[in-house]
């Protein structure tokens, strides 16, 4: 995130809270990290947030505004790596409000770097020897009428010149969390649509009194496509661009608020043995 922001790419404005404070968080409550997973996140969700770390945290978050809206996202030392996706072992907390539940969410996210899931997953990849450790982001929330996935490989194609686009209402969780048929689009690389399903979008997440709410879709919604043609040009031509500064295909998340694309997330793609990318 931070070296697409300076590259230019728009990205919602946020901070991270660095891997040491993590370090510093559990050496500060005696917490080993040689017991039980589920002892470990018990530990880390009882124990006390540093003064020094809370004061840094409140001051960022008081300096955007009153009562802001942010996302809180985990990003492990050992995650989005050339063998392996560390996507989704890790939370994220969506329309986080206020100082108290910050804090309570960043602990939150502390604790998942110890969820089964994620340390099951360490160890089958062979990275459960390796100190991990982990950095959160504190970021704005965009609050989008749509939302989703763009591959700028198509996985499911050998044609490296094809996109892959899934979207569909709200926030983009919907569709990173599989919980409904998002719309998919096949896009040559100057946005000409190749082909193209209508996802049934039943249901959107969108904001709530705290975190995130799932709501119906209104049924003539769901059957049209949630992108317009102009959307579609713009995301396309983002992700040729941050595939372009990379130097490799990618798997981006992406959101529009009107016809504002913020991109949330980018990382290699590594659903398949992706074909060598031309850097010609």
């Amino acid at each position: 995130l931070g070296e697409m922001t300076g590259a230019g790419i728009p990205v919602p404005p946020g901070a991270v809270l660095t891997a040491e404070a993590y370090r510093h968080f559990m050496k500060d409550n005696g917490i080993e990290v040689s017991k039980r997973p589920e002892q470990i996140r018990a530990a880390i969700l009882a124990g006390r947030m540093p003064d020094d770390v809370k004061a840094e945290i409140l001051a960022f978050y008081q300096s955007m505004g009153k009562a802001v809206r942010v996302a809180v996202r985990s990003s492990a030392t050992a995650e989005d790596l050339e063998d392996a996706s560390f996507a989704g072992q890790q939370q994220t907390f969506l329309n986080v409000q206020g100082e108290d539940m910050l804090i309570s969410s960043v602990k939150a996210c502390y604790a998942s770097l110890w969820g089964d899931r994620a340390v099951s997953y360490r160890k089958e990849k062979g990275y459960d020897a390796q100190p991990v450790a982990l950095a959160v982001v504190i970021q704005r929330m965009v609050e989008s009428d749509v939302a989703g996935v763009l591959f700028t490989q198509n996985p499911a194609s050998e044609d490296t010149s094809e996109m892959l686009i899934n979207a569909s209402y709200g926030l983009g969780e919907s569709v990173v969390s599989g919980a409904v048929s998002p719309d998919e689009l096949v896009c040559a690389r100057d946005g000409w649509v190749k082909k193209q399903v209508i996802g049934s979008k039943e249901t959107m997440v969108i904001y709530g009194a705290e975190q995130t709410v799932t709501v119906p879709v209104a049924p003539e919604e769901r059957n049209r496509l949630s992108l317009t043609d102009s959307q579609i040009k713009k995301l396309v031509e983002k992700g040729a661009e941050i595939e372009a500064h990379y130097q490799a295909p990618m798997d981006i998340e992406w959101a529009f608020a009107g016809e504002e694309l913020y991109i949330l997330q980018a990382r290699a793609i590594t659903t398949k043995a992706a074909p060598e990318f031309d850097k010609t």
